[in-house]
């Protein structure tokens, strides 16, 4: 290491262009060039003659725990942060967040988690969320080698045990002749084989297309967006 090289943060602030704290933020953003080149990995470092330029104030936002939704593809077995970027992004968020790496770590993820399941994810840094969001229904399409009859599968959902207990707060309905409807909340792991078992039915996936009043609309595959303020589950 080069003995008369400094801590870009600490160059920044004894240049006078901004406090350590927004520093760093700057840094992290993509504020700040040296050389001309943009350079974003806090603890990057510097040598006095070095030229550094600031491009703007660093966003509010970024310092905020933040909420995304992905639509996790089919047979994805990546896990779902991976898919987390600047590449992914969906051209339809509206959003003004800034990305940052550290946007995929502390998340709490839920939706489609299960082995067979893809479709809407709500990855957050928000602690209090899931609570709110097991208290949501989410809406499954379970697509199946066979479905029954739609008097068969009533009959056969009532008689459907977990735990020894009646299902409680679902709703299966048929919608093909290889689709099945399961309006849902905080389904457990291992939820959907457990009961397309009991129903007789052979699961091939199952989909998540809505969590609360929030569905995948124009999100595609592999594509993600941040929450925004307005937006209510």
């Amino acid at each position: 290491m080069d003995e008369t090289s400094v801590r870009l943060s600490k160059r920044m602030v004894e240049l006078g262009l901004c406090s350590r704290r927004e520093a760093d933020a700057c840094i992290e953003q993509g504020l700040v060039k040296v050389d001309g080149k943009v350079v974003n990995t806090l603890g990057a470092r510097v040598r006095p003659e070095q030229q550094i330029t600031l491009a703007g104030k660093p966003q509010a936002l970024a310092t905020l725990p933040v909420t995304m939704l992905l639509n996790r593809p089919a047979d994805e077995d990546a896990p779902p942060e991976q898919l987390l970027g600047t590449g992914s992004r969906s051209p339809q968020d509206a959003s003004e967040q800034v990305w940052l790496a550290r946007h995929r770590q502390h998340l709490s993820i839920l939706g489609a988690v299960d082995e067979r399941c893809h479709g809407l994810l709500v990855l957050t840094q928000d602690k209090k969320l899931p609570r709110h969001l097991a208290e949501c229904e989410m809406e499954f399409l379970l697509q199946v080698e066979q479905a029954p009859a739609a008097d068969e599968l009533k009959a056969r959902v009532a008689a459907i045990r977990l735990d020894g207990k009646p299902l409680r707060q679902c709703k299966i309905s048929r919608q093909s002749d290889h689709q099945l409807r399961c309006a849902v909340y905080a389904p457990r792991a291992g939820f959907f084989a457990e009961i397309s078992h009991q129903l007789g039915v052979r699961l091939q996936s199952a989909r998540c297309i809505r969590i609360g009043r929030l569905a995948l609309a124009g999100l595609q595959p592999g594509q993600w967006r941040y929450l925004q303020p307005f937006e209510r589950f």
